[in-house]
């Protein structure tokens, strides 16, 4: 009995004690850095808009965005690191989404659509292709009948196998079946850039506005095609591939960008990241960046961005479909 006695009467007091002392809170959401990869290397559209994100988030949030630039496999190894990271928010991938959706509809990647949940569009940006400003060449239209007249002369290079510039021009090669015009695969549009800039190796490179806007401005290319509707006001000389092939929607296209988590992330932490991106991409001095960069701003929520991301994966299908490339 006074072994029972003495072990309630220690119950008690500890139980006294903890009177008053607060629980210890579970820390919000996001409480340690998050992990962005890019399917990209480093220079290019992507990775300057994921840098700008973080200087923002550190700065108004203290909330660290580790980016990561993983190139090369059209975009499977990083979207493959993706997919298997521990589903709990502080992982997430930021790919095209026309090349993101190419890749598993033709190789073994162990990765889906559905291994992926939408977070938030961030970005649209044009397709460009550019010539060195020496070559004397003024439009796309031009380059394919010049390639046509000499077979391998010529050709185009793109930042990935599978990227969505080559897709694209899959789409206007269709109306010149039998040419040689070489594809040429780099690991970034930074990389494309480069090489046309050192003028050796490649004819074209065809990437996004943003990366060749510098060299546009500084009078080392020509940028001779634009996939919008209509000229940009940045590049009014530049014509659009409408106006060299004619009224066609796969003529217009505009590249998708966004985070993607996997599958089995946290509703309420994607809403968190969601709405972050929201207020930042809303914020001027993020505008006045993305715009400076050639970027815009194009959010989109998760469910609307989840719509983009199925919708892309079909007519990206098609597209491989219709070429053959798959």
């Amino acid at each position: 009995m006074k072994i029972a006695r003495n072990l309630l009467f220690s119950i008690l007091c500890v139980s006294m004690l903890s009177i008053g002392v607060p629980s210890v809170a579970k820390a919000a959401y996001p409480d340690r850095p998050i992990n962005i990869i890019i399917p990209f290397g480093p220079g290019g559209a992507v990775d300057i808009a994921a840098r700008i994100l973080a200087e923002h988030f550190q700065t108004k949030y203290d909330i660290t965005l580790n980016v990561v630039c993983k190139a090369g496999g059209a975009g499977a190894p990083a979207m493959l690191d993706v997919a298997k990271a521990r589903p709990d928010g502080y992982t997430y991938g930021f790919p095209a989404l026309a090349t993101f959706s190419a890749t598993p509809q033709i190789k073994k990647t162990g990765y889906n659509l559905e291994s992926f949940k939408s977070v938030a569009q961030i970005t649209n940006m044009w397709l460009s292709i550019s010539v060195s400003a020496d070559s004397g060449i003024t439009s796309v239209k031009q380059l394919i009948e010049m390639a046509k007249k000499e077979p391998g002369k010529y050709n185009f290079a793109t930042h990935g196998a599978l990227s969505t510039q080559r897709i694209f021009m899959g789409n206007i090669l269709q109306a010149y079946p039998g040419i040689n015009f070489p594809h040429i695969a780099f690991t970034s549009g930074h990389d494309v850039s480069t090489s046309l800039l050192a003028g050796k190796h490649i004819t074209a490179g065809f990437g996004v506005t943003t990366n060749q806007k510098p060299y546009v401005l500084s009078g080392d290319f020509t940028m001779i095609g634009v996939s919008s509707p209509e000229r940009l006001p940045e590049f009014p000389d530049v014509p659009t591939f409408v106006e060299q092939f004619g009224e066609d929607k796969k003529y217009v296209f505009a590249s998708s960008h966004g985070l993607i988590a996997p599958r089995r992330t946290p509703d309420a932490n994607i809403a968190i990241m969601s709405n972050l991106l929201k207020e930042a991409l809303a914020d001027p001095s993020v505008q006045e960046k993305f715009t400076k960069a050639g970027l815009s701003t194009d959010y989109l929520p998760t469910e609307e961005f989840q719509t983009v991301m199925n919708d892309m994966w079909v007519y990206i299908g098609n597209s491989l479909d219709e070429l053959g490339l798959n």
